[in-house]
C-alpha cells in the first residue's frame, strides 16, 4: 500500500510534467507558424519581384477619315478691270470681292468717294430689318403717311427704289444715329449716310454684310431680302439694266442701283451686286461707282466678268 503522501507527491509531478510538454508543444507549434508564414512572405516578394510588370495598354482611338478639302479656284478679274476701266472714259471705281476665298479679286479707285443717290438705302434698310428681327420696329406697323408697313417699306426699298419709304425709315432711326451704326456695328467707319457718298469697298461691305446677314436669322426676313435684290419688275425704271443685264441666266444677280440722269448723260450710275454662279457654287460682289458712264456700258462690263469668270474657272479645273 503506497503512503498517501508518496500519492499527492507523484500526482503533482506529472501535472508538472504535463503542463511543461503542453508548453513546449505549444511554442514549438507558434514558432513553427511564424517559420511558415515568413517563408511565405519571402516566396511572395520574390515572386512580385521576379515577376514582369505588364505594360500598360494605351486605347488609340481608330482614325476618323479626314473630309476632303475642296480646293476653291481662285479667279482674277483684275484684268477685266483693267480693259474696262481703259476702255470708257467718265469717272469710274470698281470693287469685285471674292465671298468664298474673302479676298479682292478687282479694283480701281476703290478707295475713291463717289456719290451714292440711292445706295444710301442699303444702310437704312439693313439696319431697318436688324429692328424687325430684335423686335425695335412693328413689322406690320404702318410707316407714317407710306401707306406701307414697315416690311412692305423694307422691301420696296430695294426692289422698286422707293424713295419714300427710304426716306421715312431713315428718319424714324435717326440720322445721326444711323451713322454711328453703320461706324461702330457695321464696321464701316468712314461712312456718314447723310453726306451720300461712299466708296466702292465700302459699299462692298454693306453689300457682304446683306450677303451674310448676321444680325438676321428669321428665315422669313432673309428670304424677302433675297427676292428684293433679285426680283425688280420694271416700272417707270428698268432696275436691272445695268449689271444684271449683262448675265446670262448662269448667274443670279441681286442688285440695287443708284443713279442720276440729267436728261443727256448719267451724272451718275451706281451699281452693287452679289453674283451667284449657281452651278460653280461660287459668289462675288461687284460694285461699280461712275459719273458720265452709260449704263450700256456697265451692262458690257457684267458680261465682261461672267465671260472672264468662265474663262479661268475652266483652265483652272
Amino acid at each position: 500500500m503506497v503512503p498517501r503522501k508518496a500519492n499527492q507527491r507523484k500526482t503533482i509531478r506529472n501535472r508538472r510534467v504535463f503542463w511543461s510538454k503542453f508548453v513546449l508543444i505549444l511554442a514549438v507549434a507558434v514558432m513553427s507558424f511564424v517559420f511558415v508564414f515568413l517563408i511565405l512572405k519571402i516566396m511572395r516578394s520574390d515572386n512580385e519581384e521576379q515577376s514582369p510588370v505588364e505594360p500598360e495598354i494605351e486605347i488609340v482611338p481608330e482614325p476618323q477619315p479626314e473630309e476632303p478639302v475642296i480646293e476653291i479656284t481662285p479667279i482674277n478679274f483684275q484684268p477685266t478691270v483693267d480693259e474696262w476701266v481703259n476702255s470708257i472714259g467718265g469717272r469710274k471705281g470698281v470693287m469685285i470681292y471674292d465671298l468664298d476665298r474673302e479676298e479682292v479679286v478687282g479694283k480701281y479707285n476703290a478707295d475713291m468717294k463717289f456719290e451714292t443717290a440711292s445706295l444710301y438705302k442699303l444702310f437704312v434698310v439693313y439696319e431697318g430689318y436688324r429692328r424687325v428681327q430684335n423686335g425695335l420696329l412693328e413689322p406690320n406697323g404702318v410707316i407714317n403717311w407710306t401707306g406701307h408697313s414697315a416690311l412692305e417699306c423694307l422691301d420696296l426699298a430695294i426692289r422698286e427704289s422707293y424713295s419714300p419709304c427710304a426716306e421715312t425709315l431713315w428718319a424714324i432711326i435717326g440720322r445721326d444715329e444711323l451713322d454711328e451704326i453703320v461706324q461702330n456695328d457695321f464696321d464701316i467707319t468712314d461712312v456718314i449716310v447723310s453726306n451720300l457718298e461712299a466708296t466702292p469697298t465700302e459699299i462692298m461691305q454693306i453689300m457682304k454684310l446683306f450677303y451674310e446677314h448676321p444680325d438676321i436669322t428669321n428665315e422669313t426676313l432673309i428670304a424677302q431680302i433675297q427676292d428684293s435684290f433679285l426680283n425688280q419688275p420694271t416700272t417707270t425704271y428698268d432696275w436691272r439694266q445695268g449689271l444684271p443685264s449683262g448675265f446670262s441666266e448662269n448667274v443670279n444677280v441681286y442688285n440695287k442701283v443708284g443713279w442720276n440722269w440729267n436728261e443727256e448723260y448719267w451724272t451718275i450710275y451706281d451699281d452693287a451686286a452679289i453674283l451667284d454662279f449657281v452651278n460653280e457654287d461660287r459668289h462675288f460682289i461687284a460694285v461699280v461707282m461712275t459719273s458720265g458712264v452709260r449704263y450700256q456700258q456697265i451692262r458690257d462690263f457684267g458680261a465682261q466678268i461672267e465671260e472672264a469668270f468662265y474663262n479661268q474657272n475652266v483652265l483652272k479645273n
